[in-house]
């Protein structure tokens, strides 16, 4: 990472960062009782329209007001049911970083469905700087690939890792089950 990045946030990784296990029995659980219906109804009214995620489902729970600041934000009423279950995951996912006011942005559930790919992209909006992209891998295969360049990642199930959104990244799923991961931003207040 460059230095000017290094300066801006001087915790966010170069490209993938683990940042340890997680225990997701609950949520996997959870995850695994929704229904084919509910993924395709929270799609389609979906904050998110990004034309690289046309093969992904969310369900979102938190999001940003708007796009170009991704600081305010707003609860969809599902996050009332999922908090309580959440929230401790995400607590013990950011412990590494010690922010004393560090606060949640979009929180989501994302399904990559088996066989497809999100395109290769980058997240450009200037807040990424500060935001660090947490992924929690809920439901996965060994055929899963992160690939931030030049290096593929496989991300495994139940451990908690930060993602460089602000380089080019892509995933490839070819294996035969959706590759589910809990996904949220989080940000040092200070």
């Amino acid at each position: 990472m460059n230095e000017i990045l290094q300066q801006l946030n001087p915790n966010k990784t170069e490209s993938i960062r683990e940042l340890g296990p997680i225990d997701i029995s609950t949520i996997k659980q959870m995850v695994e009782r929704l229904g084919d219906q509910l993924w395709e109804n929270e799609t389609e009214g979906r904050e998110n329209k990004f034309a690289v995620f046309h093969h992904t489902q969310h369900i979102i729970f938190r999001f940003p007001d708007t796009s170009i600041t991704r600081l305010d934000v707003h609860d969809n009423p599902s996050w009332t049911i999922w908090k309580p279950f959440l929230l401790p995951l995400m607590e013990q996912a950011v412990k590494p970083y010690g922010y004393e006011n560090g606060e949640f942005k979009a929180v989501m559930l994302a399904k990559l469905k088996a066989g497809y790919a999100i395109d290769m992209h980058k997240d450009g909006l200037p807040e990424y700087y500060f935001l660090h992209k947490i992924h929690i891998p809920i439901q996965t295969n060994e055929l899963v690939k992160f690939h931030i360049k030049p290096n593929d990642y496989y991300l495994k199930e139940g451990y908690a890792y930060e993602v460089n959104n602000l380089l080019s990244h892509y995933v490839t799923n070819k294996g035969k089950e959706d590759r589910i991961h809990l996904i949220f931003e989080y940000v040092n207040m200070k």
